[in-house]
Parts: C-alpha cells; sequence; structure tokens
C-alpha cells in the first residue's frame, strides 16, 4: 500500500481478530489472523469490497456489518438503481480510460446530468463513435469521483466528494467541474479549496491548471476575502 493511498473504509471483527480496509482506487487489503496464519502487514487481495475478506478468510466466516435485506433490487430507488450502475461493464455502453483503467459508464445518463456530455456525444463529435474514450487531463481517482457524483443524487455526492476530496487532488476535481458545468461540485471544490488556500497553492495540480481557470479562481477567491490578513 503507497503512503499517500488515501482509505475509505476500515473494518475489523474482534471474534475473528480478522481486519480488512479499501482504497479511494476501489483495492482491498486484509491482515490479522486468516485461516490460521497472522498476517502483521496490510495485504493486497484480489477482492472489491471488505466483505468478501471476512466470509473467505474469517473463521468462521462472518460479516463485519448487519445484514439489510431492505435495499433488495426489487424495493431500489431510481436513485440506488443509477448509483448501483455506476461503472456495470455489463449493461455500460462507454469506456473512460484513465491511468491505464477502466471505468465503465452509460452515455444516455451522462447526457442527462451533464452539458459537455450532451454536447459531446452528438452525432458530428467523433466521441459519439468511440467505445473507449482515453483521459489524460485527471487521475484515475478525481475523474471516477467525478463521474460517480454524476450517478448520484445532490445528497449523496456530497459524502462521495468530502470522503474523496484532498489537498493534493482539489484543484483537478474543481477543475473537471467547471469543464463539464456540474456547479454543486464546482461550489463544494472552491470551497474546500479557499479553506485549504495555502496547502492548495502549493501542490503541482494547482500551478499546472491553465492561465484562464486559475485567473478566476484567484479572482473569485479574492471577493470572498481569502487573500485578507
Amino acid at each position: 500500500m503507497t503512503e499517500k493511498e488515501r482509505i475509505v473504509e476500515v473494518a475489523a471483527c474482534h471474534s475473528t481478530h480478522t481486519s480488512a480496509c479499501k482504497t479511494q482506487s476501489g483495492q482491498v487489503y486484509m491482515w490479522g489472523q486468516c485461516r490460521g496464519q497472522s498476517i502483521v502487514l496490510p495485504l493486497l487481495t484480489h477482492f472489491t469490497c471488505t466483505d468478501d475478506v471476512f466470509a473467505c478468510f474469517a473463521t468462521p466466516s462472518v460479516m463485519w456489518k448487519l445484514l439489510s435485506v431492505a435495499e433488495h433490487d426489487d424495493f431500489l430507488t431510481v436513485a440506488q438503481s443509477l448509483k448501483k450502475e455506476f461503472d456495470n461493464p455489463d449493461t455500460a455502453d462507454l469506456k473512460f480510460c484513465v491511468d491505464g483503467k477502466h471505468i465503465c459508464v452509460h452515455k444516455a445518463i451522462l447526457k442527462i446530468r451533464c452539458e459537455h456530455f450532451r454536447t459531446m456525444f452528438q452525432s458530428h463529435w467523433n466521441e459519439d463513435m468511440k467505445e473507449v474514450i482515453e483521459i489524460d487531463q485527471f487521475s484515475y481517482p478525481v475523474y471516477r469521483s467525478f463521474l460517480e457524483f454524476l450517478y448520484t443524487d445532490a445528497r449523496l455526492c456530497q459524502h462521495i466528494i468530502k470522503r474523496g476530496i484532498t489537498v493534493e487532488n482539489a484543484f483537478s476535481l474543481l477543475a473537471a467541474a467547471v469543464r463539464y458545468d456540474a456547479e454543486d461540485l464546482e461550489e463544494f471544490c472552491f470551497k474546500f479549496c479557499v479553506n485549504h488556500l495555502t496547502e492548495v497553492t502549493q501542490t503541482a495540480a494547482f500551478w499546472q491548471i491553465n492561465g484562464d481557470l486559475l485567473k478566476d479562481f484567484i479572482c473569485r477567491a479574492s471577493r470572498c476575502g481569502a487573500f485578507k490578513n
């Protein structure tokens, strides 16, 4: 596990002495007593969720959180259904490739949620004919968080971004929100950048952003009193 990898979920079971965590990029690690062996340092697994660690390696097999039957597929709300389909290769009709990793999405949802994608997927644009679109302006965690934002209602998206935003990626995420006309996300990222102004302005992302966005941010932050002593 790299030092800069952000942990978004940690789980532990006292009775089995087993622990697990999930990183922002989706990797799942485990440690503790696993099938009679003592693992001291976090070990990378092939799982996609922490539940699988306890189901496969804890003795006896357990779940680290209560099982809920209220969210059966037959009873999902529209918002829950959309969130469930994010990055689902079985139903997606488009993939974004970022840092060598694929993110599966649905053109119809992106067009409904974002003016930029609505324009991009017009029949006369080359992108409308592609099955895979390469993205090199943003890192994988930042772009994935942004796309997940489009699949989530306003209340839930705030939780996702708050959980994933950092000083290092805040300005890149702000740039993505501006570029793709995601006004709610833009406002949240702007406030985060202003509240952590000293740290954000020292990151590489801040100085790599195009001049127009940088000027706009400085002017807007100045109007908010960010540069007052």
